[in-house]
C-alpha cells in the first residue's frame, strides 16, 4: 500500500527540478492502460444469508418498537419471509397467545448474535438476550437463490 503525504510529493518535485526535469518542455509520456473494471466479489453464501438474516431482525425489531416509520413489523416480515413461513408464523403466534412468532417470546430482545451453518450458510442461529438474563436460540433457515428466508424455528435440542 502506497499512502502519498504532502512531504512525499514535495520530495518528488525537488528531484525532479534537480534533474532538470521540470520546465523542460513536453516529454513524450509512456500510454496511459485502460483500466480494467472491477466487479464487486459476491458476498459468500454464508455470508449473504447471515447478512440477509441480519437485515430482516433489525427490520422487524425497529418496527415492532415503533422506531421507523417505513415499515410496520406485517410489512417487514412480507418483504423478508415466504408467504408460506408468513403463514405459518400467523399460526404459531395463534397457538402462543402474548408471544411474537418472530422472537418466540412476549417482548424484545435486547442484544442478539448471529451464527451460521452448514455448507452454503443457509442456517443461521440467532441467541437473543433479554435484560433479566434469559438468553433463547432461534434457527432461520434461507433459500440461497433469492435469500428469502423460509423457516423460522427453535433449533431442535441437542442431546
Amino acid at each position: 500500500m502506497i499512502i502519498r503525504t504532502r512531504a512525499h510529493t514535495a520530495g518528488v518535485a525537488a528531484a525532479a527540478a534537480l534533474l532538470g526535469l521540470l520546465g523542460a518542455g513536453p516529454v513524450a509520456a509512456d500510454p496511459v492502460p485502460v483500466p480494467t473494471p472491477v466487479t464487486a466479489a459476491a458476498p459468500a453464501p454464508v455470508l449473504a444469508a447471515q447478512d440477509q438474516v441480519e437485515a430482516f431482525f433489525l427490520a422487524y425489531r425497529n418496527a415492532r418498537l415503533g422506531t421507523t416509520e417505513d415499515a410496520t413489523p406485517a410489512e417487514v416480515r412480507t418483504r423478508f419471509l415466504t408467504k408460506e413461513l408468513n403463514q405459518a408464523l400467523d399460526t404459531w403466534a395463534a397457538a402462543h397467545t402474548g408471544q411474537d412468532p418472530v422472537f418466540r417470546a412476549p417482548n424484545v430482545p435486547s442484544t442478539w448474535t448471529f451464527t451460521s451453518s452448514g455448507a452454503d450458510g443457509a442456517n443461521v442461529v440467532v441467541t437473543q438476550k433479554w435484560g433479566d438474563g434469559t438468553t433463547a436460540d432461534v434457527a432461520y433457515t434461507v433459500r440461497p437463490g433469492d435469500l428469502m428466508i423460509t423457516a423460522i424455528a427453535d433449533p431442535p435440542a441437542t442431546a
